[in-house]
């Protein structure tokens, strides 16, 4: 064998080598700085995993994946205590979130939102949800509870579809109640910030926690500060 022929086969087994130890080596390391910028920002958080793919891998130094996989548990977001948020995108920066919220930050999770129920309370009950609280429309405050399921539109606006509203220890004419059941129907319960880079698709109530499924910009909710 030639030595120029020696020196081709050489220097290709050693790009191969390289190559191959990049497609390896870039993902992990890509992983390791997003899971420890996030445990930067959330400190609280717990079982942070990340997951990363793209072909070939050195395009994940311009955040052109292919694949990108974050979940964790007990992390803090406007003042909500999330039982578990799972991030993920194949279409970069466009991804899909899901999030879980405990039955013990639920209350928290409608009197942050800035409700028109002052005082809410929600309670799970199958797969529907009961809030309860404070409403003025004018004749003083009356006691409200509704008991339905949540649906979102428009991305931001979360409304309580109801089976029933009651309205508890006043005497109100039946117009008066009527005009509650239908501001309840025509008013959302609960307001995404429009700040916020993300949309609800979807949320649902079952075993006894609150299940938010919706769109994210992933590049945005990255911002590392």
């Amino acid at each position: 064998m030639s030595k120029p022929l020696k020196i081709l086969i050489i220097t290709l087994a050693v790009i191969l080598v390289l190559y191959t130890a990049s497609e390896l080596l870039i993902p992990i390391g890509a992983s390791w700085y997003i899971k420890r910028e996030i445990k930067k920002r959330y400190p609280e958080a717990a079982d942070v995993s990340v997951s990363v793919r793209a072909f070939p891998a050195f395009r994940l130094f311009s955040k052109k994946y292919s694949g990108l996989t974050i979940e964790a548990r007990g992390i803090k977001l406007e003042g909500i205590n999330f039982d578990s948020i799972r991030l993920f995108s194949s279409t970069y920066p466009n991804g899909t979130f899901d999030a879980v919220i405990g039955q013990d930050e639920i209350d928290n999770f409608f009197s942050i939102s800035g409700s028109y129920l002052g005082n809410p309370r929600a309670e799970i009950q199958d797969s529907q949800i009961k809030i309860t609280g404070q409403l003025d429309l004018g004749y003083g405050l009356l006691n409200v509870s509704g008991t339905g399921i949540l649906v979102p539109q428009k991305g931001r606006d979360v409304f309580l579809v109801p089976d029933n509203v009651t309205v508890e220890g006043t005497s109100l004419s039946g117009q008066m109640t009527a005009e509650v059941r239908q501001y309840v129907s025509e008013n959302p319960i609960f307001t995404v910030r429009a700040d916020l880079p993300l949309t609800i698709t979807a949320i649902k109530a079952g075993n006894g926690k609150l299940i938010i499924t919706g769109d994210v910009d992933i590049e945005e909710a990255l911002k590392f500060k």
